[in-house]
């Protein structure tokens, strides 16, 4: 599961006037087809709003003035099998028609990677998109549509503004992550050099792009070792983490004009307990300053 906060400008079709809505998108990550999903989206959004909750009792916000934010869950599922029915809790109750009213009710966002179009995956241009297309290639038994989409998402990555550059560094790691698990030994040299081009475009140094080969192959190794899905999560946890961090950063220098994310980023990285960084992005959310936040910050 993964935590991205947002703040969007929001207008109702009655309203003209936009307001600036602070979201929640809880992303699911599956590769396989759970009946179960809906219960557990529930109980991760349950907690989501647990940790606002605490985090306004910890800064002693008067409880007349506790606002919590709407989730969107959305389900990124990338597997093979067809997802017939969207997850919700009905599918698992025989439920008489008379007591359907007391059941909590949420719409889920399915993205079904395998089966979308690519002209859907990239229709708002954003690297994401692409990436999602070398992702829904990354098991095709032959590596020419592979190639193609890896070398349409390292063409998009180099049209980007320098600026933008330094937050997409963690997608190279994760293309090697995907030729390390997913595709052959015999194409892997190949797959490597295309990645490697690349690099320099985002600011990365042969060091650092020979570091994030290394881990990659290192948990390549203890896949094999310990099972192949064990390995890749703990890639997966490593992106939470980052993503945990960016996502502070982010509400921090949106909301606060004194925000020096030098200093704080490597205060946050020393963090190694996702659940105390999740709480930190609900602190930045709804922190009165940001004196307010680095109080939260430094407190164990």
């Amino acid at each position: 599961m993964s935590d991205l906060v947002y703040l969007l400008p929001f207008r109702e079709q009655t309203n003209a006037s936009a307001s600036e809505v602070m979201i929640y998108i809880l992303v699911e990550h599956q590769s396989t087809v759970d009946r179960t999903m809906g219960l557990r989206l529930l109980s991760y959004m349950c907690q989501i709003w647990e940790r606002q909750r605490r985090a306004y009792m910890t800064q002693e916000v008067p409880m007349g003035e506790w606002r919590f934010q709407p989730i969107i869950p959305i389900v990124f599922y990338t597997g093979e099998q067809k997802w017939e029915t969207l997850p919700s809790l009905e599918t698992l109750m025989d439920l008489p028609e008379a007591l359907s009213r007391f059941l909590p009710r949420f719409d889920v966002l399915l993205l079904d990677v395998k089966r979308a179009a690519d002209e859907t995956l990239v229709q708002s241009d954003h690297p994401f998109g692409w990436l999602l297309t070398v992702l829904k290639e990354a098991d095709s038994e032959d590596i020419e549509p592979f190639v193609e989409a890896l070398l349409r998402f390292g063409e998009h990555l180099q049209g980007l503004p320098e600026a933008e550059c330094s937050a997409w560094q963690q997608a190279i790691y994760y293309l090697y992550l995907l030729i390390f698990f997913r595709r052959s030994v015999e194409e892997r040299a190949v797959l490597e050099q295309i990645v490697s081009e690349t690099s320099p475009y985002l600011g990365i140094s042969d060091e650092e792009e020979k570091l994030m080969q290394s881990m990659a192959e290192h948990y390549f190794q203890q896949g094999i070792e310990q099972g192949v899905e064990q390995g890749i999560e703990q890639g997966i946890e490593q992106g939470k983490h980052q993503t945990s961090i960016e996502s502070t950063l982010n509400i921090l220098t949106e909301r606060f004009s004194n925000v020096d994310a030098d200093a704080l980023k490597p205060k946050l990285e020393a963090i190694t307990d996702i659940n105390r960084l999740k709480q930190l992005i609900v602190n930045a959310a709804i922190a009165e300053s940001l004196n307010a936040f680095q109080e939260a910050l430094n407190t164990d």
